[in-house]
C-alpha cells in the first residue's frame, strides 16, 4: 500500500464523501471550497495522490478515485466512524469533540486497535456517532 499521509487520507475521505449520492463529478474547485484552501493546494495534493495511484488524472478539474483510492478512503471512513462511535457511546464524549478527535486518531491507530473496537462495539459498529 502506498504511503499516504494524514492530509492525503483526508482528501481521499472527502472525495469519497462528496462523490456519494451526487450525479455530477467531484471537481477540484469544489474540494478547495469545502476545505477552505487554494486550488493550487488541491492541485498539489491531487498530484501526490495521482502518483500513488489513488486518483485518476483530473481533466477539466474532474476528480475520480481509483479502485485503490476508493478502498483506502472507505477504510479511513470506517476507522473514523468506529473511533467516533466509541468516543460518543462508550466514553460519553460530545459528538462535536468526538468528530474532531476521531479525525485525528483515524490516521495513527493500529489495525489491531480498530479490530478490537469493531468487536467491542459489536453489530452496531460502523454507525454514526
Amino acid at each position: 500500500m502506498p504511503t499516504i499521509h494524514e492530509s492525503g487520507e483526508n482528501y481521499l475521505e472527502l472525495i469519497l464523501e462528496m462523490a456519494q449520492g451526487q450525479q455530477e463529478p467531484v471537481r477540484s474547485v469544489d474540494i478547495a471550497r469545502r476545505l477552505g484552501v487554494s486550488r493550487a493546494s488541491v492541485s498539489k495534493a491531487l498530484s501526490v495522490l495521482r502518483e500513488a495511484g489513488m486518483v485518476e488524472p483530473a481533466y477539466y478539474g474532474k476528480v475520480e478515485l481509483t479502485e485503490a483510492g476508493r478502498q483506502r478512503a472507505a477504510e479511513v471512513r470506517r476507522r473514523h466512524r468506529l473511533l467516533c462511535q466509541y468516543l460518543c457511546e462508550v466514553l460519553g464524549v460530545p459528538r462535536a469533540i468526538a468528530e474532531k478527535d476521531a479525525c485525528r486518531m483515524e490516521h495513527v491507530v493500529s489495525a489491531e486497535m480498530i479490530d478490537r473496537l469493531q468487536k467491542a462495539l459489536g453489530e452496531q459498529a460502523d454507525g454514526d456517532c
